[in-house]
């Protein structure tokens, strides 16, 4: 229901109030749609919440127990690592996976610097592939670089003095700002056990 006054009288855009009357049908049953939706999708939002901790909560209990059913004291911490727990057969999977949120210092400058270094004794013989894979990996966004694209560079078995450098200088470059964490929810077609692992999809843009 829109915002009304001690007047039962509509906000509008502008934070003034008018008459019911005064809007048009259209838009009074759009109004209704949205406040209906968005009531909803809070009431999902906060079972997703719940289901969320829920599932941590078990996840971890279960590990608590096997550390207590093997004489091993808990951890305060216990309740941080990856875990991967399965159905007897195999069919279901779930899994909460860590992942290490990299940034990069100052020295990532230099190791750019480097590595146009290198691509300048190249020149015209340097492969194509490489020097659009560093230039997507080296392309500021919101600030920042994609760490992965960076640390991928170093999969290359390049031998080049100034290329080794660099690499050098990218892993002194790493830096570990926080940890971020996922739960993932898999099922094999069919609960057949030689089916095709899927995720189950929590996100609605994915469903």
């Amino acid at each position: 229901m829109a915002k009304l006054d001690e007047k039962g009288f509509w906000q509008n855009k502008e934070g003034s109030f008018i008459h019911k009357d005064m809007i048009p049908v259209d838009k009074q049953l759009e109004d209704e749609v949205v406040e209906k939706l968005i009531v909803k999708a809070k009431e999902v939002q906060n079972a997703l919440k719940e289901f969320k901790e829920f599932a941590y909560k078990e996840c971890y209990d279960f590990i608590d127990l096997l550390r207590q059913n093997y004489g091993m004291d808990k951890l305060e911490n216990s309740k941080t690592g990856s875990v991967c727990l399965r159905s007897f057969n195999g069919t279901k999977e779930v899994q909460i996976q860590i992942a290490k949120q990299i940034s990069f210092d100052s020295k990532l400058i230099l190791a750019k610097e480097k590595i146009d270094e290198y691509l300048d004794e190249k020149t015209e013989n340097a492969d194509a592939e490489i020097r659009t894979l560093i230039t997507r990996a080296f392309d500021v966004k919101n600030g920042k670089v994609d760490a992965k694209m960076v640390l991928s560079l170093k999969q290359y078995p390049i031998s080049n003095p100034k290329w080794i450098a660099a690499m050098k200088m990218i892993d002194e470059a790493v830096e570990i700002v926080g940890t971020k964490s996922y739960i993932r929810f898999r099922e094999r077609e069919d609960e057949r056990i030689d089916g095709a692992l899927k995720m189950i999809v929590l996100d609605i843009a994915g469903v």
